[in-house]
């Protein structure tokens, strides 16, 4: 049976953890509120839930787990129905021999056991878990399971291309379901994209996680027309051409968050296939102390923003954070006193107090027409999505000529190069020269998680190679990612850029109108104080936020 309510007051005040008084007056508000004790002595901040599970435990004689580390065997987890397993709190996390492995929010609901008993067939060995753990192992082990099992049950038998078939209204609820649930889950393992890719044998389902994909699951192809639809429908998108690539988007709000996500699609020979971009707002406003720029960096890029004038760009490949950090940029700037105009394709993220604008190439409002009539707006702050095209690259830098600051971003690796860029779109040097304030340039390497992080002796050579300098790495220790629950087992959580901050001044000026190649640039350039990519992220090596491996796999 169950604990009372007494048994755990005493428990804990047995433990030391908690006095009479303390008990009491919890006991008070239990019968004066409801709800159950524990959580009530957890809301009033007189013990975590750890340190209720820890006693709980200790006092049963039993084990106490950590469920973001502990090695959850995902096969057995479905052996109880995701109903039971939220009515009871309980999760089944392993076999060993012949008994089930059971974390318990509450190990003495004796009830719980007989039922995990009889639906398994198998004897139960309790652990303890804290609560919350358990609630969030059961969503993202056993609903998803749970909701994948569902649709396999009522999935269409006929070809997906049999146009002739009876739609089943049980199908069409598992349909929505699945696809409720792959973005949930997608949330909540922090994906940054969902892709859904037809195959000959199904629908293989990938997450992107911290720039890395990895396979979540594979759907029947017998869902693949209705499982694309339903997306397609989300987004506002023609579910009646497959033929053409289309785009959309549509929001969410899932615990507490309001995400936008925006939705692609790409005819294959085998299907449509369908990429979902999961945009979270508060991500998209981290302010600059927040982007991982160094101090010295730091003091640069606000330098280059307090000039009334002048452009700065934005560098690094596809998927680098720029977008990210543009709206830090525009977020730093946006004033009462200042008119803020963008030019974006298409607008990631809504902004207050800044005026943006769509690209849309259909009606022919390009990036370059769209600044043009941004131009006669009277603004004081541009932003440039990207400078895709010559005319875009010329307006904007002139742009910064007239009296505006422009923030814009541009494709290339590193911040010397985007110079070199411009000239190789047509913008005449002196033009580059007299309107460009600097370049960042950036990418996005994976942090270690810190649950499961350990220190790791590098030899010498291979810290010296990776470009540290030779007394730097003498008796330096580092951190390797191991794996756990919390991370997925992959040793990371999140992501943090890496930057090179170019500050374009009357020096590189001089050589730049010169001819001067990138490298000369990038030489000149650390010569007056600029830190590489490299030197960045080896900075990040040294503090422990990444690893060396992570380094060489994002940064040249």
């Amino acid at each position: 049976m169950s604990y009372t309510r007494e048994r755990l007051g005493q428990l804990l005040v047995r433990a030391g953890l908690i006095d009479d008084m303390q008990l009491q007056a919890c006991l008070d508000t239990q019968t004066r509120e409801g709800g159950k004790l524990g959580e009530i002595i957890v809301r009033d901040l007189l013990l975590t839930e750890d340190q209720i599970a820890s006693t709980l435990a200790t006092q049963k004689g039993l084990e106490h787990v950590n469920l973001a580390s502990y090695p959850v065997d995902r096969a057995v987890v479905t052996m109880l129905p995701l109903r039971t397993a939220r009515r009871r709190r309980i999760l089944p996390l392993d076999i060993v021999g012949d008994r089930l492995i059971l974390a318990m929010a509450d190990p003495l609901d004796v009830e719980a056991i007989d039922e995990a008993e009889l639906i398994t067939g198998m004897k139960v060995d309790p652990v303890v878990a804290a609560s919350t753990q358990v609630k969030m192992a059961i969503e993202k082990f056993v609903a998803g399971a749970d909701a994948l099992q569902e649709l396999e049950l009522v999935g269409y038998i006929a070809d997906e291309t049999d146009e002739s078939r009876e739609a089943d209204p049980d199908a069409d609820v598992a349909v929505v379901r699945i696809v409720n649930q792959l973005i949930q889950q997608a949330v909540r393992e922090r994906a940054s994209d969902i892709h859904f890719e037809p195959s000959e044998g199904g629908v293989r389902v990938r997450y992107r996680v911290d720039g890395v994909l990895r396979e979540v699951t594979g759907l029947p192809k017998s869902s693949q027309a209705e499982l694309l639809s339903r997306v397609k429908v989300m987004a506002d998108i023609d579910i009646t051409e497959r033929r053409r690539p289309q785009d959309g988007r549509f929001g969410v709000r899932l615990d507490g968050k309001h995400l936008d996500l925006r939705v692609a699609t790409l005819p294959t020979p085998q299907g449509e296939a369908i990429t979902l971009r999961l945009l979270d707002r508060a991500v998209a406003f981290l302010p600059l102390e927040q982007l991982g720029l160094s101090e010295a960096d730091m003091v640069t890029v606000r330098r280059m923003l307090r000039r009334p004038y002048g452009a700065i760009l934005v560098a690094g490949p596809t998927g680098s954070g720029k977008s990210t950090t543009l709206y830090a940029l525009l977020h730093e700037v946006n004033e009462p006193g200042r008119k803020i105009i963008t030019v974006e394709d298409p607008i990631e993220y809504r902004m207050e107090n800044v005026t943006q604008l769509a690209v849309n190439a259909r009606i022919g409002l390009t990036f370059a027409a769209g600044l043009r009539t941004i131009l006669r707006s009277d603004p004081d702050v541009v932003m440039v999505g990207e400078v895709r095209d010559p005319e875009t690259a010329e307006m904007a830098v002139r742009s910064a000529l007239t009296g505006h600051l422009v923030l814009t971003s541009i494709h290339t690796n590193d911040a010397p190069s985007a110079l070199t860029r411009l000239s190789d779109m047509g913008v005449p040097p002196y033009v580059t020269s007299s309107g460009l304030s600097g370049a960042v340039a950036q990418r996005l390497v994976r942090k270690l998680c810190d649950a499961c992080k350990e220190p790791a002796t590098v030899s010498w050579d291979r810290l010296v190679a990776a470009g540290m300098g030779e007394d730097e790495a003498m008796g330096l220790v580092v951190y390797e990612p191991r794996g756990c629950q919390e991370c997925g087992m992959t040793g990371y959580v999140g992501r943090i850029a890496v930057f090179e901050v170019m500050e374009f001044d009357s020096h590189l000026q001089s050589l730049f109108l010169h001819n001067a190649p990138s490298f000369e640039l990038q030489r000149a350039a650390i010569g007056r104080g600029m830190h590489t990519l490299r030197r960045d992220a080896l900075d990040k090596v040294k503090a422990g936020i990444t690893s060396l491996e992570e380094v060489d796999r994002v940064v040249v």
